[in-house]
This record gives structure tokens, C-alpha cells and sequence, in this order.
């Protein structure tokens, strides 16, 4: 980058992973990433993994005659997550644990963080619907808290047995009715990222009248957004949304306390939401000023982050000081977690947006490594499709030595970040809109090991607020209803949208775009071939992915994406294996809500 460029924009790291915002070099040093990898380990918090993927029955006890509290048990992966009083080494604890029968390994927990991204918000002037209110009766009953551990939810009913989709072929294309423009970001430049995967069709205007969405909307499939949370009041999402349930834990001793959000599923980052939308944010009159790649998507709000402060909160540096940047962050066992729920709520696509650096020479690294890819693997053969963000630090992570998590995990389809062809990447200061093709954005991770698929990030310039621009334009989160901007210890305030109060929508660059808008082409790709799975799924997205000069590697398209149909398909369609769908002995299914 020359002299005169525009400095790269972040949002603020946490306190823990202060050392992020360091690491700007390409490529970065291993020394580097090592102190990268060490920084993100959380003392006193451990991830048991069991022989054979089984947890004793136990379990419990063994924790106590060690001193040590069980939080948590995914029974689905063998996993089960302990805590133990600070003042208690942790190296006693790993040796004790590691000792008793059936244990295979000990880890760590680890600090997740969003990607970051940076942010331009609409000009108050701008026209933008001010999202429905729900009440805070209404938006309770949305609010499947997870505590540990975690019971009925009084009034919720547990989801319909699911009865496995027959194999079908393809429907065939949904007639083409012009259809009114109420969607005026999508109809507009600013809906560039959701039109070039392939969002666009059946006569909606913006973008060419026929196209995927001829073929499917995405109605029927369910798409896990694994987050900070969502926007449930946001008009353009709540017609989708589904499920709202929280893996945070707040709880002092062993969880992960902030002064800058509740826990609750609300999203009080803005990320969550940002994300989500560009997945599936509804189509049509009354349902905001978006539309997501897979519309009539159904939404799984699973949170598994939550709004960190900058730094230490002090005496004279408060929640009102260090909050209002906060970054999104969580426990690995959180995402853990989550998948496992998503599993259970019969999840067809998870998106993640999150991620951590592994150092594969450690022990740690290494069992993280295999630990992650037992879980997403079992994900994978219950036919879900996981797609993760490859991360926003412009790290070359052809090194084998270090990965990133998720991306990199087992079965898990990687997303890097690309630019807008109508408006060329130029981070000079100034710089202005001109044409030019679509390449590997500047702060995406990428590496030959990363195996990865490209999708719309954004980058620098950027432009006005309804005219081609490099950056993305997505729904942002306006906190808990009825609050102003402000830390949640008090009941009438909540934060909201990054650090732009509480903000409807924003622009905003990053691969946290890339990741949700490869997922909603995955839920297009379900909807019409509900027989395939997510091998299948991951296969036509890659043989059918978009190859240019500019671009290192292929970028994803709905549009060719089904028309390598039968190339995609295995080879036998009677190899295809049921969904098979856990039952979670140690807590119950959370409950769905069903969609307004």
C-alpha cells in the first residue's frame, strides 16, 4: 500500500486480542501469529473431549472431586466444557482432567471474535423505515435465553417431529411476475453484493428479470446465523425469523461477564444483523429496504457473541467509555455450542462469521484442530452446510503451520472477500467509483490451504448512499426495543449498531459479508434439490464458481451454480444419507417460534 493511501479501518479490538490490531503486515510473521494464537486462550476454562465421542454419565462428579464445575455437555460430539476457581493452576487441572478415564484430550477454551469490519453509516437525512416495535412482552417471548443449564421456556412448544424431505427433482421455474419496487436498496447500486452471487430474478426490480430466484426464493430451508445476535424489530428480518436463543453466559465465576450487553438473542453489536440480512432479509412491501440472496429463507438466530469492552473498565474509564467501540466476541464452546443447537433445530446452512488463529506445532493448536473438525464434521453428516468467514486480517495462511477456526475446520466451505467490478478497489485517499474487475479484496485472509471460494466483501472507495459504492449495504441493529444507545446495566438503554447508536442501516466491508452471502446461495441450492447434501451442495458451488484472471479463485454464482446440477449430484442418488438428526439428552431441543 503506498504512502498516501487511506489507513486500513478496523473496529476496535477487544482488550485480549488488542494484539489483532498490530498484525496489519503481509505477510504476517509466525512469530507473530504464534503470540496471536497464545493471546486468544481462556485460563481456568477447559473443553474435555471423550474416547468415542461419549460423555460419562458422571461427568459432573469427576468435575466436583477435582474442584471444577461442569458448564456444559454437547453430547452429540463427546465434548463437555469445565471451569475451575482462578486461584487453581491450570496446568494441575489439565493433568487431573486429562487422568480420568475415557478422556482422550484437554483444551483450552478459546476468544472468538467477529470479523472486523469497517463501518459507514446512512446520514440521518437519509429516508430509511424506522423498523417495527415489538413490545418487550413480545420480544421475551422471541428470547430463548441459554443458561446452564437450560429448561422449557413456559408457554413455547417443541418443534414438529421432522419427517425427512423425499427426493425430489427440481421444481421447476416459478413464473415471472413483475413485482412492485419496495426494496430500495436492492433496487438500487447499493444491492451490487446480493445481485453478483446471484440474487435476482422473477421480475423483481434491480437487478435482470429472470435469474435463481425464477427457480427458488429459498423458501422452506433454514439458515443458522452463528453471531452476535439479530435484530428481531428489524422489518427485514423479523418476517424470516425463527428462532432467537443465546449460548452466552454472563455468569461471573464461570462465564464471560460484559458490561456492554445483556446476553439476551437481541443483537446489541450489529453484526449479527448485518450478516443475517444479507442472507436473508425478506422481499417485498412492509419488510424494510432489503433483499437477502435467499428471501424466504427461514432465520435461526443462534448467539454466540456478544459486545466486549475496548479495554479495562475502571474508575475513570466506565461501560459509557470502553462499550461504545466494543468489538463482538465469545468462547469457542459457545460456537460449540451453538452448532449442536443448530443440529437440533434442523438447521439446512450455518453461517459463521467468527473466527481464531490456531498454532498447529502446539498441543493445544492441534487438539483444537481435531476437536472443532469432530463437531463439524457430525454437522456435515446431519446434512447441514457450514460456511465460515476466512477472516479480515489479510494474513497468507498458506503456512500449514497455522489456520484459522472455522474456516479451516473439517467440512467447512471458506469464504474470502472480493470487490465490486463497478467500483474497482483504489484505497487511495479520494479516490472515486470507476469500473474494473472484481479481485481479491485487501484485507482478506486468503492461502492455496484456506481452499476457499470467493464472495462479495466490499472495498475501498466508497460511495453515496443510494449510488454505486464499494461497500456493502446491509440491516444493522437498533439494541432492545425501546432503549437508547447506552450500557445495558440500565433498563432503558442498550447499544446498538457498532458504534453508530441505534442505526437501521449501514455500509460496511468485510469477509463477515463474504460468509452469509455464500450461505444464502447454499439455501437456494437446498430449496431446489432437497435430496442433495451438503457435500452435494459444497460440490456445485465449487465446480460451477466463477474463474477469472484477477480473482485467485473461483467466485460463487447461483445462477451457474444451478446449472451444474447433474454434474453436481453423486454419482448414485441412493447414496445420499438421510438427515440424521440428534437428540440432546442433556438439555431440551429450544423451542422454534413460529415465523410472523
Amino acid at each position: 500500500m503506498s504512502a498516501n493511501a487511506t489507513p486500513r479501518p478496523t473496529i476496535p479490538c477487544c482488550r485480549w486480542l488488542r494484539a489483532v490490531a498490530l498484525l496489519l503486515c503481509l505477510p504476517c510473521s509466525s512469530h507473530l501469529l504464534a503470540q496471536l494464537d497464545s493471546a486468544s486462550i481462556l485460563p481456568h476454562h477447559f473443553l474435555v473431549v471423550y474416547r468415542n465421542a461419549t460423555i460419562p454419565g458422571d461427568v459432573s462428579a469427576r468435575a466436583h472431586a477435582i474442584g471444577a464445575a461442569l458448564l456444559q455437555r454437547n453430547e452429540h460430539f463427546g465434548i463437555a466444557v469445565v471451569a475451575t476457581d482462578p486461584t487453581q493452576p491450570d496446568d494441575l487441572t489439565i493433568r487431573q482432567l486429562a487422568a480420568q478415564p475415557n478422556v482422550d484430550y484437554v483444551l483450552h477454551d478459546r476468544i472468538v471474535t467477529a470479523q472486523r469490519m469497517a463501518l459507514r453509516q446512512t446520514p440521518l437525512n437519509q429516508t430509511a423505515p424506522q423498523p417495527d416495535v415489538l413490545s418487550a412482552a413480545n420480544l421475551a417471548l422471541l428470547s430463548g435465553v441459554h443458561v446452564h443449564p437450560i429448561g422449557p421456556a413456559t408457554g413455547h412448544h417443541p418443534p414438529e417431529p421432522y419427517q425427512p424431505a423425499p427426493v425430489q427433482t427440481p421444481p421447476p421455474a416459478l413464473p415471472v411476475t413483475p413485482q412492485p419496487s419496495a426494496d430500495t436498496y436492492y433496487s438500487t447500486p447499493q444491492g451490487w453484493a446480493v445481485r453478483q452471487v446471484g440474487g435476482y430474478g422473477r421480475g423483481i426490480p434491480g437487478g435482470p428479470a429472470h435469474g435463481p430466484w425464477d427457480t427458488t426464493l429459498g423458501q422452506g430451508v433454514r439458515i443458522a446465523i452463528l453471531d452476535s445476535g439479530i435484530d428481531a424489530t428489524h422489518p427485514d428480518l423479523a418476517p424470516n425469523l425463527a428462532l432467537n436463543l443465546s449460548e452466552v453466559s454472563q455468569n461471573p465465576s464461570t462465564g464471560l461477564p460484559s458490561p456492554c450487553d445483556d446476553g439476551l438473542p437481541q443483537d446489541q453489536t450489529g453484526h449479527g444483523t448485518w450478516s443475517a440480512s444479507l442472507a436473508a432479509a425478506a422481499l417485498g412491501p412492509g419488510t424494510g429496504e432489503l433483499i437477502g440472496v435467499a428471501p424466504q429463507a427461514t432465520l435461526l438466530n443462534i448467539k454466540v457473541l456478544q459486545r466486549m469492552p475496548i479495554g479495562p473498565i475502571t474508575a475513570s474509564a466506565g461501560p459509557a467509555t470502553q462499550c461504545p467501540s466494543g468489538q463482538a466476541a465469545g468462547l469457542l464452546s459457545w460456537a460449540i455450542q451453538g452448532i449442536e443447537d443448530a443440529m437440533a433445530n434442523r438447521a439446512d446452512v450455518i453461517s459463521m462469521s467468527f473466527g481464531t488463529v490456531v498454532d498447529l506445532n502446539t498441543g493445544e493448536g492441534a487438539g483444537l484442530k481435531a476437536a472443532f473438525d469432530r463437531v463439524t464434521y457430525a454437522a456435515a453428516q446431519a446434512g447441514i452446510v457450514l460456511i465460515a468467514a476466512a477472516g479480515n486480517d489479510g494474513y497468507d495462511l498458506s503456512n500449514p503451520r497455522f489456520l484459522e477456526l472455522p474456516a479451516q475446520a473439517r467440512d467447512v466451505l471458506a469464504i474470502v472477500a472480493s470487490t465490486n467490478p463497478a467500483c474497482a478497489e483504489d484505497t487511495h485517499t479520494g479516490a472515486t467509483c470507476t469500473p474494473g474487475p472484481a479481485t481479491l479484496a485487501y484485507y482478506s485472509n486468503h492461502g492455496t490451504s484456506l481452499n476457499a471460494l470467493a464472495a462479495p466483501g466490499g472495498s475501498y472507495p466508497d460511495g453515496g448512499d443510494l449510488t454505486v459504492s464499494g461497500w456493502i449495504r446491509g440491516a444493522c441493529s437498533s439494541g432492545n426495543p425501546a432503549t437508547s444507545d447506552g450500557p445495558p446495566s440500565a433498563p432503558s438503554h442498550s447499544y446498538g449498531c457498532f458504534n453508530l447508536g441505534h442505526t437501521a442501516y449501514v455500509q460496511a466491508m468485510g469477509t463477515s459479508a463474504s460468509a452469509p452471502l455464500a450461505a444464502g446461495v447454499a439455501a437456494l441450492l437446498r430449496a431446489a434439490h432437497p435430496d442433495w447434501n451438503a457435500a452435494a451442495i459444497i460440490a456445485a458451488m465449487r465446480s460451477s464458481a466463477v474463474v477469472s484472471p484477477a480473482l485467485p479463485m473461483g467466485q460463487i454464482n447461483a445462477a451457474q451454480s444451478l446449472t451444474h446440477q447433474v454434474q453436481a449430484k453423486p454419482a448414485n442418488p441412493s447414496s445420499v444419507p438421510e438427515r440424521s438428526w440428534p437428540t440432546v439428552q442433556s438439555r431440551p431441543t429450544p423451542w422454534l417460534v413460529p415465523q410472523r
